[in-house]
């Protein structure tokens, strides 16, 4: 079995491009009329237009998939994206037996983490 990749089915392909590269910092490497291939450190990121946003669920509670990006200080990274307008799901970070994280959506409703692992 080869490396793993994300597929992202999004509402709008040009106003999640750029929320995914001007935003969250991840790379384009191929751009088409109806998708995208975009990279996170070594991890491959397809995303295609879809036709409605996604559906909403209670994060944590209700079975989901999502991006987790890692981070090496999540409350300066929190600071960053809420500056530029990203919409977080909880009112401060949680923690699991890994880390510290902090869900926020993407411009089509999709739940995204960002991670700070334990030391």
């Amino acid at each position: 079995m080869g490396n793993p990749s994300t597929l992202l089915v999004v509402q709008d392909l040009l106003v999640s491009r750029n929320f995914y590269i001007d935003v969250l910092g991840l790379k384009l490497v191929e751009e088409y009329e109806d998708s995208l291939k975009l990279k996170c450190g070594s991890h491959n990121v397809f995303m295609f237009q879809g036709t409605t946003e996604a559906i909403s669920y209670e994060h944590g509670y209700s079975s989901n998939s999502s991006l987790v990006l890692t981070v090496s200080n999540l409350d300066e990274k929190i600071t960053e994206f809420k500056s530029k307008g990203v919409a977080f799901v909880h009112k401060s970070p949680n923690e699991n037996r890994w880390g510290r994280y902090a869900a926020f959506k993407d411009p089509s409703g999709i739940v995204n983490e960002l991670m700070e692992f334990f030391t």
